[in-house]
């Protein structure tokens, strides 16, 4: 195993070229002539999972006799269907679960 640096990035990669190189620094190299510069606009879906929690009242159609929760999924379409409730919170929970280029809008 290589425990040699590349001597353009400092990466230690498994590899080494005879130039003391990594496969992306001799790539970058050998491109170096052939690569333009752009400006690249594109938009980017992000997908995220978050938790909010809010007071609220909740319709007794959901609820049973103790006044607990029966109903999830009801619950659940209801403050789909709802969401100016709970929309314009602020989770204070949320993490990323994907990124994704949608289209390359323009580029310069």
């Amino acid at each position: 195993m290589n425990t040699e640096p590349c001597v353009e990035c400092g990466f230690v990669p498994e590899l080494l070229d005879e130039d003391l190189t990594c496969a992306f620094c001799r790539l970058n190299l050998y491109l170096k002539d052939a690569l333009m510069n752009m400006t690249v606009r594109f938009p980017v879906e992000i997908v995220t999972h978050g938790d909010i929690e809010i007071d609220l009242d909740v319709p007794e159609e959901f609820l049973d006799e103790d006044g607990e929760l029966r109903d999830e999924d009801g619950l659940r379409d209801w403050l789909n269907d709802n969401e100016d409730e709970w929309y314009e919170l602020v989770p204070a929970f949320e993490e990323i679960q994907s990124k994704e280029v949608i289209e390359i809008a323009n580029a310069y």
